[in-house]
This record gives C-alpha cells, sequence and structure tokens, in this order.
C-alpha cells in the first residue's frame, strides 16, 4: 500500500460526503490540482465503500489500479495519476485529506524578512513580508 512520506504536511480536508452531496468531477476521470507533484490525497471511508480506479493516461479504457475502501479504512492515491471513485453503495460517506511535500508548500510562499527596530534589540524586530 502506498504511503504518505513522514516530512508531508496536512494541509486541508473536504467535508464529509455520501453519493449525492460530492461533487459530480470527483466520479468522473480527473486529474486535478490536488494530484500535483508532492501532494498525497487520502481518503477516508467512514460507512459503506469507495472504489478508486487509477489510469496511466487520460485516454486509457481500463484502470491499471483498483482499490476498495472500506468503511474505517483509508487509501492513498498516488500524485498526478489520472483517477475517479465509485460509491459502492448508497450509505457511502467519506472525506479526502490532502498531504503536501514541504517544497512544493514553499512554491507560492512569500518570503519574510526581519527588519531593525529602532533600539536593535530582539523584541523591536518587525517580521515584513517581501520587499515591504
Amino acid at each position: 500500500m502506498l504511503q504518505i512520506p513522514q516530512n508531508h504536511i496536512h494541509t486541508r480536508s473536504t467535508p464529509f460526503w455520501n453519493k449525492k452531496t460530492a461533487p459530480a468531477g470527483i466520479f468522473e476521470r480527473h486529474l486535478d490540482k490536488g494530484t500535483r507533484p508532492g501532494v498525497y490525497p487520502r481518503l477516508s471511508v467512514m460507512q459503506g465503500a469507495v472504489k478508486y480506479l487509477g489510469y496511466a493516461d487520460e485516454h486509457s479504457s481500463e484502470p491499471e489500479d483498483i482499490m476498495v475502501i472500506n468503511a474505517g479504512e483509508f487509501g492513498v492515491f498516488p500524485p498526478q495519476k489520472w483517477h475517479n471513485i465509485e460509491v459502492m453503495t448508497d450509505d457511502t460517506y467519506f472525506n479526502i485529506d490532502f498531504f503536501v511535500a514541504p517544497e512544493v508548500l514553499m512554491e507560492g510562499a512569500n518570503p519574510r524578512k526581519v527588519i531593525p527596530g529602532e533600539n536593535n534589540d530582539e523584541k523591536s524586530h518587525l517580521y515584513r513580508h517581501g520587499n515591504e
């Protein structure tokens, strides 16, 4: 089973969804922002079951990876993988957590610098964004 690297950081969670409340696109084959390099989605099933289907590319007719995630279990999806999910029962209830590599988080970060205050002591330093 694929594991999330230990240094990856939990960045967000989806709401808990069922067949009716989940976004329709999650059930269609897609490659979304959540599966960019360094991002591992983890799907947790609270009730019912979800089937994950992973494809080699956008046009593959058959999945190359199939994983059934039952109630009380979770499945980790590889980054940059075309995929979709199927809800296996009408009462299925699940959510998705995203774990991101530190270097991916830093790509969009605005660097901060320390600006000395009037007294030049540690307590008077101000933190400023970028070139402010």
